[in-house]
């Protein structure tokens, strides 16, 4: 059973509801202690005073704010607690807005909202049925750990959801920010259509569960090839960046290996031969040369295909369970598919 992280009441018009808030997500990151180099003593992290050398208590830690030449305001947590009277315990909501029109950027963490016991499971109820009901999410603000947030309450089925937004001097204005923003009105029509094409052949349901983290799996592998003593193999290198004269020729490539089609650079050079052992001959089946037999097709070389390339063609031919492939897996299911469309294509 998860743990609250902050308890109080959600507070809405006249009316308030107790509810405790727990965290929507968690770390599955690999994580490591510091150890000495070819020892294995822990390194530890102490707080210590820079002038005496001396360790410091944690509770005798107060926070202090620099005004230069080793001189501090002093501020004891309790205190800002203080300034914040009954704010730190009520998630006080001042407005209603649509959801949609909230941009993603301003969005930071998420939780869930719970009712603080059965008898206020009621009012819990009436609020997500109502918010559910609008397509609307409450605004609202609290004071957690000795900072006040603004935030988003959503309905997500049976819960309601909690999201922390950046305020709006938190968020970077990108065309101040940012270097060399493109001028849109000059984007070509022919690299348009094609780049909205491939968008079309890439689309798909959204499934999170398809997607992994494939950098803390490669993680694990190494520590479990360590452990045994074996090496692990090399990440794949980046891809390099695409030339903007050869931008058509690459959109055109990237949406015929999408529709499993090979490109102009594949159907150049003769793939090697990979003669297909059927599992069991048939001395009836055509042959090449009978005239008017269909011989099934070799299988495609996907030997050169970089593991993005081998997921998108996984993708567009509805390969299950891709997104938990290797690359070498992904190789192999493309292989054993194009083999089946071989046979299924020779008999009839």
């Amino acid at each position: 059973m998860a743990r609250p992280i902050w308890t109080g009441a959600l507070s809405f018009g006249l009316v308030t509801v107790p509810v405790s808030l727990y965290s929507a997500t968690e770390d599955h990151t690999t994580h490591f202690r510091q150890i000495q180099r070819g020892t294995s003593d822990r390194v530890r992290i102490r707080r210590v005073n820079e002038r005496t050398g001396e360790e410091v208590a944690f509770g005798d830690i107060v926070k202090g704010y620099d005004l230069g030449d080793h001189q501090y305001v002093v501020i004891d947590p309790g205190e800002l607690d203080e300034i914040a009277p009954g704010r730190s315990h009520v998630i006080a909501v001042s407005a209603f807005v649509d959801l949609s029109a909230v941009d993603p950027v301003y969005f930071s963490g998420s939780y869930y909202l719970a009712p603080r016991g059965e008898e206020f499971a009621r009012i819990y109820a009436l609020l997500l049925e109502a918010l559910e009901e609008s397509g609307r999410a409450a605004v609202a603000s609290f004071v957690m750990r000795g900072k006040e947030y603004l935030t988003a309450i959503r309905p997500a089925g049976e819960v309601l959801q909690l999201h922390t937004l950046h305020y709006a001097d938190e968020v970077r204005d990108p065309r101040q920010e940012l270097p060399g923003l493109p001028d849109r009105a000059g984007v070509d029509p022919q690299q348009l259509t094609a780049a909205r094409q491939l968008i079309d052949a890439l689309s798909a349901e959204w499934n999170p569960e398809e997607y992994r983290d494939s950098f803390e799996d490669r993680v694990r592998e190494l520590i479990d090839a360590k452990r045994a003593g074996n090496e692990i193999t090399s990440a794949e290198t980046a891809p390099e960046a695409t030339n903007v004269i050869d931008l058509m020729a690459a959109l055109r490539r990237s949406l015929d290996r999408a529709e499993g089609r090979p490109d102009a650079a594949e159907a150049a050079e003769p793939a090697p031969e990979q003669p297909e052992q059927p599992e069991r001959p048939d001395p009836q089946a055509p042959r090449a040369g009978d005239g008017g037999g269909k011989v099934s097709r070799l299988p495609e070389n996907l030997s050169g295909l970089s593991k993005a390339e081998l997921y998108a063609r996984a993708t567009a031919q509805g390969i299950p369970g891709r997104s938990k492939m290797t690359r070498d897996q992904l190789r192999e299911a493309l292989t054993g598919a194009s083999r089946k469309r071989g046979r299924r294509s020779s008999v009839a």
